[in-house]
């Protein structure tokens, strides 16, 4: 990491905020014995709210190699029954479909697929282009926690489990991908071009009846098990054929142009805050995280932008003028976050129960 990150700081011996961050969650949440100690307890809990239930919990899914090992992991090591839910925005590659179908069929384990309508979603992520900010797949992150949050009110199920993790994917920067429903309205109200009627903003109240009234709780399995390593990806193409989709995140085919947008307009590369994890993990050397970032990733050509701006329905010559122009954050437009400032200790302890995921509050406040 590097001060392409906006507000990094670096201690007097030049350690940067975000080895401190991971050291900090590296002791909340240790592995080993401890690890296990608390997943069993965590896995007595959920079953216990499960009873009589058709699921214990419900799993967010992409076909990614993260998810895929997550669910594995919360039926097999956990023995949970789980539901699968996927958010598809209209990107899914053929790959990570096939990935979904082979790893839920070979678990045993139900598949809910919210389908997002294709022209608001196209018109959704258009409007965060036109707002000039780095996170343009803010809405469909909005969709996957929609979609998590309405499937466990249908089926009465408490748990939410997520495969984000700290020591594999690390802590972004939050003006890279800040994420609030007066934010996601305000930009639409601003730069949407038309009437979205099925889209299901997330804003403060539904995370208040969610979290206080129905009692949903959000755990990140990942910072309880070592998900580091090629043993995961081995263990998926054994034991259900899975394919690799050849770079993390790329289940989903917008990232062409969203790894392009954000280093040509904002100069950093996405993948630095993966690598940079995996460094402080001791899963890769700095120096094989610097020659990997010395390569442009295969997905960020100009067959694929060119074929990710025709699918957007942007002409090439309109996103120019948005690459040249000012690079804005989500402190230029109207958002919670100076309410969310006031309550910072209290989301810290909301982020300790799993009110809210875990690493929120040092997203959010410390990053």
């Amino acid at each position: 990491m590097d001060t392409h990150a906006p507000d990094i700081t670096f201690d007097e011996a030049g350690v940067c905020s975000y080895c401190h961050i991971q050291d900090k969650l590296d002791r909340l949440f240790p592995l080993g014995q401890h690890g296990e100690a608390e997943l069993k307890a965590l896995a007595d809990r959920i079953r216990r709210h499960g009873r009589g239930k058709r699921y214990d919990c419900v799993v967010g899914v992409s076909g990614g190699r993260d998810t895929s090992y997550c669910l594995y992991h919360t039926k097999v090591i956990m023995g949970l029954r789980p539901l699968a839910v996927h958010f598809d925005n209209g990107w899914d590659s053929d790959v990570a479909k096939e990935n979904l179908r082979k790893v839920c069929n070979g678990l045993g384990v139900d598949l809910h697929t919210v389908i997002a309508d294709w022209e608001e979603s196209r018109e959704l992520t258009n409007t965060t282009i036109r707002a000039c900010v780095p996170y343009i797949d803010l809405t469909d992150d909005v969709g996957i926690a929609r979609a998590l949050y309405d499937a466990c009110v249908a089926e009465g199920v408490r748990y939410i489990i997520l495969s984000h993790s700290f020591r594999e994917e690390g802590v972004t920067p939050l003006k890279w991908n800040y994420m609030d429903g007066r934010y996601t309205r305000a930009l639409i109200k601003r730069f949407g071009t038309m009437k979205f009627r099925k889209f299901k903003n997330v804003d403060l109240h539904h995370m208040i009846y969610w979290g206080f009234i129905k009692g949903i709780r959000i755990v990140n399995t990942t910072n309880f098990y070592d998900d580091t390593g090629v043993q995961v990806e081995e263990l998926l193409k054994e034991q259900f054929g899975w394919v690799d989709t050849g770079q993390h995140h790329y289940d989903n085919e917008l990232f062409g142009l969203v790894y392009n947008y954000a280093r040509r307009k904002f100069g950093f590369d996405w993948r630095c805050v993966e690598l940079s994890a995996r460094v402080r993990t001791g899963i890769i050397t700095r120096d094989e995280a610097l020659a990997i970032l010395d390569q442009v990733p295969f997905f960020e050509n100009e067959d694929v932008v060119n074929y990710c701006l025709k699918k957007q329905g942007l002409s090439r010559e309109e996103y120019e003028r948005i690459i040249a122009a000012p690079n804005k954050y989500f402190t230029d437009y109207p958002s919670w976050y100076p309410l969310l400032k006031l309550f910072k200790y209290p989301i810290k302890l909301a982020c300790r129960a799993h009110v809210v995921p875990a690493h929120a509050y040092e997203k959010y406040f410390e990053a």
